[in-house]
C-alpha cells in the first residue's frame, strides 16, 4: 500500500516540477479501472485453476483453459497456477476486459517458431513469481508469424509482476518483455537478456522494488516509447536493485521522462547513453553508478535533486540538449539542487546548449586530458546560488569558462600549469580547510565554489602535502586532516567571481 500512496503523491508533487520545465509532458493518470491497487498483489488460494506442463503435453483443471496440442489459452478471469516444463509450446491469454492473476510456480517454456507467452487480450494481468521457484522462458530466433506477438513475453494488456521468485527471459528474436500498454514491477528477481530491448513498455514502466538484471544488444535495457498520448511514455523508479547494460543502446531510454526516486543502479552503455530521454531526466534519490559507458545522461532538461550519482564516461558525461546544433543558447537546462554528484569524463563533464544552474548538493567534476575539452561547456549562463562545486580541466585556452556573473554564491577560478595531479588545498585565514582535491588527470585549472567562500575573506592555496583519515570520492577529500603542503598563493574574495593564478 505504501508504494501506491507514494505513487499518487509523486504524481501530485512532480507534475508541478515537470510542467515548469516541460509543460507538454505532465504525468498522466492511469485509465479508470486500470490504476494500480494494493489488492492487485494479494493472492487467493481458495479458487485456483491449475495449468500443468509436461514436456510436450498440457493439462488443466478448468474448462476456462482451452488446450490445443502444446498451446494453452486462458479465456476467463480468475486465479491460475502454472507449473512444469513445456517444449515448443505457448501460453495465451485471450480474455477481453478480464482481470486475472497468474502464478508462475516453476515453469520452463520454449518455442521454436514464436513467443512462448502471448497476452493477446485482457484488461489487467498480474504475474506472481512463486517464492523459491525459477521460471524460464525463451523464444525463437525467427518468428513464423507476422505482427504480434513480437517478444518472448508479449502483452497487449496492463502487465504487472510481483513475488519473491525468479523470472529469467531470453529474447532471441527481438525484445525480452514487451507490452503495448503499461508494465509495473512491484517485486521479484527478474533477469532479461534480449537481442533488442530487454524490457519495453509503451505507456509507462513503473518499478517499485525487486532485483532487476537487464541486458540489451541492439536496443535498450529499459524503455518506454509512447509518443502519441500526452503524459505517457515514461519510466519511473522508486526502489529496487538494478544491473542494466546495452552494447549499442541505452541503459534507460524514454521518449518522455525518466524519474528516479530511489534504488541502486549499476549501468553500462558501451556505445550510447546510460540515461536518455527526449523530454526530462529527474533524479531525486538512490545510488546510480555509471561505468564503462560512452555517455552518461542526455536530455533537454536534467535535474539532479538528491541521491548519489557517480558517472564515468569516454564522451560527454551529462548533456542538456535537444540534439540540435544552434549558434545561440536554447532552453536546455541542467540543474543540480541536491545530492552528491561525481563525474569522471574524458570529454565535457557538463555540457548544455542552454543554461546550467547549481543550487545545492555536492558536485565534483574530473575533466578531460584533451586541451579541446574544458570541464564545463555551456551556451547560455552557468550560475551557482548554493552548494559545493569543484571541477578541474586542461588548458583549453579561451574555451575555459567559469561561473557567470549572475551567480549569487562566490566562486574562484584557479589556474596554474603546476596543478597537474597534485593535491590542492584551500584554507581560510584561520587555517581551516574549505576543500582538499586531487585531479585524476593532469589539469590546468580548478573551478571552486562554496558557501564558505565569503566576500572580503582571505584564502590560501596549498599544493602537495598529504591527507590522513577521512575518505576520498572522485578526488574530493572529506572528514580527515590535510598537512605538509606548500603555500602557492593567497587571494581575497572581492566579488562573486575571483580569478587566481600562480
Amino acid at each position: 500500500m505504501k508504494n501506491i500512496v507514494n505513487y499518487i503523491l509523486f504524481i501530485l508533487t512532480f507534475s508541478l516540477i515537470i510542467v515548469s520545465c516541460d509543460p507538454e509532458n505532465v504525468i498522466d493518470t492511469p485509465d479508470k479501472g486500470k490504476a494500480e491497487t494494493a489488492a492487485d498483489y494479494i493472492w487467493d488460494d481458495s479458487n485456483v485453476k491449475t495449468i500443468s506442463f509436461s514436456n510436450t503435453s498440457i493439462s488443466a483443471s478448468s474448462p476456462d483453459v482451452i488446450i490445443n496440442g502444446t498451446t494453452a489459452t486462458i479465456t476467463k478471469a480468475g486465479y491460475y497456477s502454472v507449473s512444469g516444463n513445456l517444449t515448443d509450446g505457448q501460453l495465451i491469454v485471450n480474455a477481453p476486459k478480464a482481470k486475472m492473476k497468474i502464478m508462475l510456480s516453476g515453469v520452463t517454456m520454449s518455442n521454436s517458431t514464436t513467443a512462448p507467452v502471448y497476452i493477446q487480450s485482457a484488461s489487467k494481468v498480474i504475474v506472481f513469481l512463486k517464492t523459491g521457484t525459477t521460471n524460464t522462458f525463451s523464444d525463437a530466433s525467427i518468428y513464423t508469424n507476422t505482427g504480434e506477438p513480437k517478444a518472448t513475453f508479449f502483452s497487449n494488456a496492463y502487465l504487472a509482476f510481483t513475488g519473491d521468485g525468479t523470472l529469467t527471459i531470453q529474447g532471441n528474436y527481438n525484445d525480452g518483455i514487451s507490452c503495448d500498454d503499461e508494465i509495473i514491477i512491484n517485486n521479484g528477481k527478474i533477469n532479461v537478456s534480449a537481442l533488442d530491448d530487454a524490457i519495453r513498455a509503451k505507456d509507462y514502466l513503473l518499478i517499485h522494488d525487486g532485483k532487476i538484471n537487464c541486458t540489451g544488444i541492439t536496443g535498450h535495457a529499459l524503455k518506454a516509447d509512447s509518443t502519441d498520448v500526452p503524459g505517457r511514455g515514461y519510466v519511473k523508479i522508486d526502489g529496487g536493485d538494478f544491473s542494466l547494460s546495452s552494447a549499442q543502446g541505452d541503459g534507460i531510454h524514454t521518449y518522455k521522462r525518466i524519474i528516479i526516486e530511489d534504488g541502486i543502479f549499476d549501468i553500462t552503455s558501451d556505445d550510447s547513453q546510460a540515461l536518455r530521454s527526449d523530454s526530462l531526466v529527474l533524479i531525486s534519490g538512490g545510488t546510480i553508478n555509471v561505468t564503462n559507458s560512452k555517455q552518461g545522461i542526455e536530455s533537454p532538461y536534467i535535474t539532479i535533486a538528491g541521491g548519489t550519482t557517480n558517472i564515468s564516461t569516454s564522451k560527454i558525461a551529462i548533456n542538456a540538449t535537444f540534439g540540435n546544433s544552434t549558434a545561440t543558447a536554447d532552453s536546455s537546462l541542467l540543474t543540480v539542487s541536491g545530492g552528491n554528484l561525481n563525474v569522471n569524463s574524458l570529454s565535457y563533464a557538463f555540457s548544455s546548449d542552454g543554461n546550467i544552474n547549481i543550487s545545492g548538493g555536492t558536485t565534483v567534476l574530473q575533466g578531460a586530458l584533451s586541451t579541446s575539452k574544458p570541464v564545463v561547456r555551456y551556451a547560455g549562463e552557468f550560475t551557482i546560488s548554493n552548494g559545493l562545486f569543484i571541477g578541474c580541466g586542461p588548458n583549453a585556452g579561451s574555451a575555459i569558462k567559469g561561473f557567470s556573473a549572475a551567480s549569487t554564491q562566490n566562486s574562484v577560478k584557479i589556474a596554474s600549469s603546476s596543478i597537474a595531479t597534485n593535491l590542492i588545498n584551500i584554507q581560510n585565514a584561520g587555517g581551516n580547510s574549505l576543500a582538499t582535491f586531487k585531479p585524476i588527470r593532469t589539469s590546468y585549472y580548478i573551478l571552486f565554489s562554496s558557501p564558505a567562500l565569503q566576500t572580503a575573506g582571505s584564502y590560501s592555496i596549498f599544493s602537495g602535502g598529504s591527507y590522513t583519515g577521512g575518505t576520498s570520492q572522485n578526488g574530493y577529500y572529506t572528514n580527515g586532516t590535510y598537512s605538509g603542503g606548500t603555500k602557492k598563493t593567497t587571494f581575497t574574495v572581492s566579488s562573486n567571481i575571483t580569478e587566481v593564478s600562480f
